[in-house]
């Protein structure tokens, strides 16, 4: 008789020759043979990527160190002038694959880069002459790479630990349907993505982002855009200064006046966004101001 099916998964996470793509693989076989569609979409973000319209588990966002791109040394370590927000300007979101994660485990000089945008970057060193302004990025290393990798094998075989105490082994590569309908109870209360919500193994999103990207703006709305700002992160008042900033252009001059100051503007209402994640809020809110100019 061939070894049950949750059984060889739990093995395989168990012996570290087994890679952790390839287990995700394993989990999702059994996942959609015991009908899990949530735990299914997990394993897809983790193997393909977290789209940004997702938010990330908090294994995935990490501390990283803030860098300036010194076109003649290369990354150098950098300050900002408002130094309170430093430390929050540190928050890396980690969205890759977990392959592209996994291979820093043969090499330790791995390391993974984030950008900021350019006139954001020039916003936060406005102290500085113009030449010592460079585009600042954070940088995470082998070990916050390796991190994630090392909590999703983790939670892959605490869940295999579930699915046996509940007699769930997938004999024969086959699940009944006693099988499929106590699964849910291996994951009910079970910690997949980071975070206890009630929507179960992946389900809830407690923040706007994952429903802000289905605001779409169109040129001239700016209800819309205002909505979507809001969702992003950008308070009212946010939301009315720069309302203020667009009307103060004349609209043949918007498109080509305009962005550097809506750049400013992000600069500084940024300031107070950045726990809330500055990576996807800033590219998403100068896509949509530019939809908004008709761009």
């Amino acid at each position: 008789m061939s070894e049950p099916m949750v059984l060889r998964f739990q093995r395989m996470a168990l012996d570290n020759q087994s890679s952790t793509p390839d287990l995700l693989r394993t989990a999702k076989a059994i996942a959609v043979k015991l009908q899990l569609a949530d735990v299914a979409k997990w394993i897809d973000y983790e193997l393909d990527g977290y789209p940004e319209d997702v938010t990330l588990p908090d294994y995935r966002i990490t501390k990283g160190k803030l860098m300036g791109l010194n076109p003649i040394n290369g990354p150098i370590p950098m300050s900002v002038s408002n130094a309170q927000h430093e430390n929050m300007l540190r928050t890396v979101h980690i969205k890759a694959p977990l392959t592209e994660l996994a291979r820093a485990y043969n090499d330790p000089e791995a390391t993974m880069i984030f950008s900021f945008p350019t006139e954001y970057s020039h916003q936060l060193q406005q102290n500085k002459p113009e030449f010592l302004r460079f585009p600042l990025i954070q940088q995470i290393g082998q070990s916050k790479m390796l991190n994630v990798v090392e909590k999703v094998r983790n939670r892959l075989l605490d869940w295999s630990l579930e699915l046996e105490q509940q007699g769930i082994l997938g004999e024969n590569l086959q699940f009944s349907q006693q099988d499929k309908d106590k699964a849910p109870m291996t994951v009910n209360n079970f910690n997949f993505n980071g975070n206890i919500n009630n929507a179960g193994v992946i389900g809830a999103d407690n923040h706007d982002f994952a429903q802000q990207n289905k605001l779409q703006v169109s040129s001239g709305d700016f209800d819309v855009l205002k909505n979507k700002l809001q969702a992003l992160g950008f308070s009212a008042d946010d939301v009315l200064d720069l309302k203020n900033l667009l009307d103060s252009e004349p609209a043949q001059d918007k498109p080509t006046r305009v962005m550097p100051k809506v750049y400013a503007w992000i600069g500084k209402a940024g300031e107070r966004i950045i726990d809330a994640g500055l990576d996807k809020a800033a590219p998403l809110a100068i896509e949509a101001i530019t939809k908004y100019l008709g761009g």
